[in-house]
């Protein structure tokens, strides 16, 4: 026979029981979605927005647990991304492309960079003014830029047979052994000795001759894309609060992102940031209209024709590349 004694301590018990185990299921509920985010470079000052969004507990408010992994010459975001390493990861236009080619199962979802930077300079003293005047020029940059170079070629009726490529860097340049190179108008501290050259300095930006890239593209899987859009749209909703504090506060930011990274400049950073933001390269009359991050169907699609017809993929459509559902259903900060 249960007695009363019995019977309450059995209810308490219960209650106790029931109560735990409420709260192991809320807090299970409650714990923040782990997502890795790959750079495709270092982290710098092209990464302010998703450091920013770390440092200050934007992801943290979304619900979301991320850890940014660090990039650098050796990182292939795709393959990481594939293999499960990233949840998320920055990409470049190539990248993208040369996976849907292969018909892996990635996409982009949305942009931070509006405008790839990727620029070609030239010594006031050679005339080499626009990509035009290429031809018979020697032109350096890395073998991975090698499309982009037959790319420019082709838009202003040239082949690689019109020029000299040289895999080269800023220094070939000064030093006479080639008369174009490619760099980035976002890295100053390179860029320092073309920038004194007493004969001054001309350039052709792949932007301007044909090749209008965006860049820092977000990539996923197409499985995440369709099973979790959920997470990915609250990732991209914390990076766009991320830029948007960087672009109020941009002091601020590069102390964070200099305290997380070791061996940057603040001054060089600070240099860098302040072109990303006044160029045009997260915001721009795009971002005005679409909001942060947004993607151009149109501009992926000619690309996307123009890599086919120099030869560097087969016919591929935008929807190959971009999935815009992800952008569809969140409302990302318009300036």
């Amino acid at each position: 026979m249960i007695s009363r004694r019995r019977l309450l301590s059995l209810t308490s018990a219960a209650a106790v029981a029931t109560i735990a185990a409420v709260s192991q299921i809320s807090s299970a509920e409650a714990a923040d979605k782990v997502v890795k985010f790959q750079l495709a470079w270092l982290p710098n000052a092209a990464a302010a927005g998703e450091i920013v969004a770390l440092e200050k507990g934007f992801f943290k408010d979304m619900g979301l647990d991320v850890e940014i992994l660090p990039g650098g010459p050796s990182t292939n975001t795709v393959q990481e991304t594939l293999a499960g390493v990233a949840t998320i990861a920055h990409a470049y236009a190539p990248q993208i492309m040369y996976a849907a080619d292969k018909g892996l199962p990635i996409k982009s979802f949305g942009a931070s960079f509006q405008v790839a930077p990727l620029t070609f300079y030239s010594l006031g003293e050679t005339g080499v003014k626009s990509v035009a005047d290429w031809k018979g020029k020697r032109i350096g940059a890395s073998q991975t830029g090698l499309p982009q170079v037959k790319a420019l070629l082709d838009h202003s009726g040239l082949s690689i047979d019109d020029i000299t490529f040289v895999q080269a860097q800023i220094p070939a340049l000064m030093q006479g052994q080639v008369d174009v190179v490619a760099s980035w108008p976002t890295n100053l501290a390179t860029l320092e000795p073309i920038a004194n050259h007493p004969g001054g300095y001309n350039t052709q930006s792949i932007w301007d001759n044909g090749l209008q890239f965006q860049s820092n593209y977000y990539i996923a899987t197409t499985e995440t894309i369709e099973n979790d859009s959920a997470m990915l749209a609250a990732f991209l909703e914390a990076v766009d609060k991320g830029w948007s504090y960087v672009a109020d506060h941009p002091e601020e930011a590069i102390e964070i992102v200099t305290a997380t990274a070791e061996g940057l400049r603040p001054e060089a950073e600070a240099a860098a940031l302040k072109v990303m933001l006044d160029g045009g390269y997260i915001y721009n009359e795009d971002t005005a209209e679409y909001g942060f991050a947004n993607v151009d169907k149109d501009r992926w699609q000619r690309t996307l024709d123009l890599y086919a017809k120099i030869g560097e993929i087969g016919e591929l459509k935008t929807g190959d590349v971009f999935d815009s559902s992800i952008l569809d259903q969140t409302e990302l900060t318009k300036r």
